[in-house]
């Protein structure tokens, strides 16, 4: 998914699960994003929630919102 695509999709504050290794699913941090994505050298990154710089895309899930 492209950042433009995300952005269009995806609002600040949507709930996601981050993976920090892609393909191991044993470890990761419930968020939410605190901002809009980006391109970083050309991979769509977004800000979350207990993390310090861009998160790849490719290693987040988007939760159900919270009713």
């Amino acid at each position: 998914m492209t950042s433009e695509q995300w952005n269009k999709k995806h609002v600040e504050g949507t709930p996601v699960r981050y993976f920090p290794i892609m393909g191991y699913m044993k470890e990761y941090l419930d968020s939410v994003t605190r901002s809009e994505a980006w391109d970083i050298c050309g991979t769509p990154c977004v800000l979350i929630a207990g993390k310090s710089g861009g998160v790849a895309l490719n290693h987040l899930v988007v939760l159900p919102a919270k009713q």
